[in-house]
């Protein structure tokens, strides 16, 4: 069931509009509302999912604008739940500027997109936004999802306020993090092991609060329940065209596609210049 207090405090601070009140031991606070919620997980290893209550949880108990990062609208169309209706938008992380509301961003797989390797790229971009994140329309928070720290640069996680979430993370992926957060990730693999076993699904671990939190899965996500929107949620990327993909592992920008009048006009000009 999903109830208000259902995340630990560093999680809520973020998700929640900036001055809305929760409580922390019996007294009440106001929501910073800006920051970074990184979940880090191997593959199938319910990072997304576990954004994906994060991201219901703001459509129920705020009125902050969801922006799911470049997702195919197809997704947006056809696979959200109906109560998100409204609510979730897929424009690119690039245009953050161009969005003047306090979004909660869903930026998923980013070691794909935003990985420490990418120069030129969304990795910078991301580097570069996060210490004004709360500049932004009046106070970003980004949930950002990861296969490993390692892969992500560190300049990302040094600026602005950071919640941090580990899931299952495979043994030999481990071997590969940064220094900085290896002992992290190995005590959220020790935590999660004492409770849960295989891929620890059921729990996460909030290393911010040092606590063991146990995981809500809706309906909507459940494949007996919707096997087509559960899919369409839990792999949306597959959903991509094959330009788009190919522009992705790239790393190049995004495909603007022509329409059939600039075609046209490109054709009257090259018939022009043949004249």
């Amino acid at each position: 069931m999903m109830s208000k207090t259902m995340f630990p405090p560093s999680i809520t601070n973020l998700l929640l509009q900036e001055g809305q009140r929760f409580q922390i031991n019996n007294n009440f606070v106001e929501a910073l509302g800006t920051g970074i919620i990184c979940c880090v997980a191997s593959a199938r290893g319910g990072k997304t999912s576990l954004a994906y209550v994060m991201l219901d949880y703001v459509i129920r108990y705020t009125k902050r604008p969801v922006i799911l990062d470049s997702f195919p609208q197809k997704v947006i169309d056809e696979g959200v739940p109906d109560h998100w209706k409204g609510r979730v938008f897929n424009t690119p992380f690039s245009q953050i500027a161009t969005v003047n509301e306090p979004a909660v961003w869903l930026v998923d797989d980013s070691g794909t997109h935003y990985n420490s390797r990418d120069s030129m790229g969304g990795g910078k971009l991301l580097a570069r936004t996060a210490g004004i994140l709360s500049h932004f329309g009046g106070g970003m928070t980004v949930i950002f999802t990861t296969q490993l720290l390692s892969g992500v640069d560190v300049s990302f996680f040094r600026y602005t306020n950071m919640a941090t979430i580990i899931r299952y993370v495979d043994s030999d992926v481990l071997k590969h993090e940064r220094s900085e957060w290896k002992e992290l990730v190995q005590e959220g693999q020790y935590q999660l092991n004492r409770v849960s076993s295989g891929r620890c699904l059921d729990y996460f671990w909030s290393g911010k609060d040092r606590q063991l939190v146990k995981v809500h899965f809706p309906d909507w996500l459940n494949k007996k329940v919707d096997p087509i929107k559960a899919d369409l949620m839990s792999r949306p990327m597959r959903y991509h065209t094959v330009e788009d993909k190919e522009r992705m592992i790239k790393g190049g920008s995004k495909v603007v596609r022509k329409s059939k009048t600039d075609k046209h006009k490109e054709n009257m000009t090259e018939s022009q210049a043949h004249e």
